[in-house]
């Protein structure tokens, strides 16, 4: 009987499902916006150069802090890592959330976690317990947005019962029985998660947030005045983004259905076209941000094994 949780197994069906959502997506918002693509080019002329450059750096502090969330996830189970470690982990596997399908991240954690001593089982659970952090933390920064607009709280007012229920969701006893069901099928019992094994992650999460709304913001203000509106509904509208990315699990990281949110979050304080541009150069400076991080670190790894396997003969 194996002693770690089974692998998530890939899906032909639901890849090629995914492909068919991307295509269908990016079909359908090319053509909603056809008529605004020369205000959307002029959008861009009004953005300076400078403020890709700072968003950038703002999305890449937000995946950095993503990192130490990931870390003490896999910290909270029983199997400590350092931060260079857990980046050497974290950065390459997350890739593969732009294949279609989402379970290549989990198997990529799996395999390099084991490289580094850590049992594949626990990146398996830290990954779980690392998307549920996530999404409740992006229903309590996502709750924002009803805050900054309220006449968005008179049609949807009871989004806001979200967030009790996001809480419980957080609670160690459905992230202990979450833990229970992946590894119902090896012999061995998962650690039992505890409130003080969660207040790192949790914490972790908020310079995260506010790095992607830092990032929005930096894009977006050329086009409005409202500056502390703008900073609320930017960093609102990527959590709740994020979070309707995640549960369209067809949209390989998101996509589509992120820039959906975005664009309908940001129109009514930037217009139409600004807000379909400011949402594009989201996405390509976190799949940007996603690579060159992936990169980095990949080849620290690769430059750590190598080490290791030069010093192995001479022993």
């Amino acid at each position: 009987m194996s002693d770690e949780p089974s692998a998530p197994k890939p899906s032909r069906k639901s890849d090629l499902l995914a492909i068919g959502f991307v295509v269908v997506a990016v079909g359908v918002a090319a053509w909603a916006l056809r008529d605004d693509f020369p205000s959307m080019l002029d959008s861009i002329g009004e953005i300076a150069w400078w403020r890709p450059v700072v968003a950038f750096a703002g999305i890449v502090l937000g995946l950095l802090a993503t990192a130490e969330v990931w870390k003490h996830c896999l910290a909270a189970l029983g199997s400590p890592v350092s931060s260079a470690a857990a980046r050497e982990i974290f950065f390459p596997a997350q890739v593969g959330k732009y294949l279609p399908g989402s379970v290549w991240p989990f198997l990529a954690q799996m395999k390099f976690a084991r490289e580094r001593g850590v049992p594949g089982g626990a990146a398996l659970l830290a990954g779980s317990v690392f998307l549920v952090v996530h999404a409740v933390t992006s229903v309590l920064v996502g709750a924002l947005l009803l805050v900054s607009q309220p006449d968005l709280v008179s049609r949807f007012g009871w989004a806001g019962l979200c967030i009790p229920l996001a809480l419980v969701l957080l609670h160690p006893r459905i992230i202990n029985w979450l833990a229970r069901k992946l590894a119902k099928r090896s012999g061995t019992t998962p650690p039992v998660l505890r409130w003080s094994g969660l207040v790192k992650p949790l914490l972790w999460m908020l310079p995260a947030w506010v790095g992607y709304g830092v990032a929005g913001y930096v894009l977006a203000d050329p086009f409005t005045d409202s500056v502390l509106r703008l900073a609320v509904v930017c960093t609102g509208a990527f959590a709740l983004g994020w979070l309707v990315g995640l549960l369209v699990f067809l949209a390989p990281a998101g996509v589509g259905a992120r820039e959906a949110v975005l664009i309908l979050a940001l129109t009514p304080l930037l217009g139409a076209p600004a807000a379909a541009t400011v949402s594009l150069m989201l996405r390509v400076g976190h799949t940007l941000a996603d690579l060159v991080l992936a990169l980095r670190y990949g080849l620290a790894r690769a430059r750590r094994d190598r080490r290791a396997s030069e010093v192995a003969p001479a022993q």
